[in-house]
């Protein structure tokens, strides 16, 4: 028989899963709110090396209301990660690709890769502390990645992708839900 204590637990971890990441990065220091803003679930049993993230962006010229990510110009890439307290790791190391596609024949493929690079958060201090605030069981934590803004250099489809940097076996246990931003570099 399952205690009511455990069974509580359980439907507040299920709540919180299905509500989207409160972030920081969610608006700017002028009080605009970002271009692109997407959040994907994760298992929290483990985030693993064969379980890319897809974040698929249209670039336009001009920008339309469906569509705000304009051709040329350049935009902070920032991300958002909810954990739980079984998180144990300080950094959670991952590979963020930008690719342009293209789905003629109704087949999605690789036009190029645009960007490739490793990045590595840091969620908790030095001490273990976690680094973003907490409610209930979860903790919330979004930055942008320094030093570095993506520029579209033409109209059309693309994909960010996330992929956790783990031994081949291993997977990031405690992980709830990685979003990406997009905000105008002002």
């Amino acid at each position: 028989m399952v205690s009511r204590a455990v069974r509580r637990m359980a439907m507040v971890l299920i709540a919180a899963a299905a509500t989207t990441i409160p972030s920081a990065c969610s608006d700017q220091e002028d009080g605009t709110k970002p271009e692109y803003n997407r959040v994907v679930n994760v298992s929290l049993l483990g985030w693993g090396a064969s379980d890319t993230l897809f974040f698929p962006v249209h670039v336009t010229n001009p920008t339309t209301i469906r569509t705000p990510i304009e051709q040329g110009i350049p935009y902070l890439v920032g991300y958002s990660i909810r954990m739980s307290a079984d998180y144990h790791f300080t950094r959670v190391p991952m590979q963020f690709i930008i690719q342009q596609t293209d789905t003629t024949g109704g087949h999605e493929h690789i036009v190029r890769n645009v960007l490739r690079q490793r990045i590595a958060p840091a969620v908790r201090d030095t001490l273990g502390q976690p680094l973003g605030p907490s409610w209930g069981s979860l903790i919330d934590y979004d930055d942008y990645i320094d030093d570095l803004t993506v520029q579209f250099d033409s109209v059309g489809t693309y994909r960010m992708l996330l992929i956790p940097e783990t031994q081949q076996l291993s997977s990031f246990v405690g992980l709830s839900a990685i979003g990406i931003t997009l905000s105008k570099d002002l």
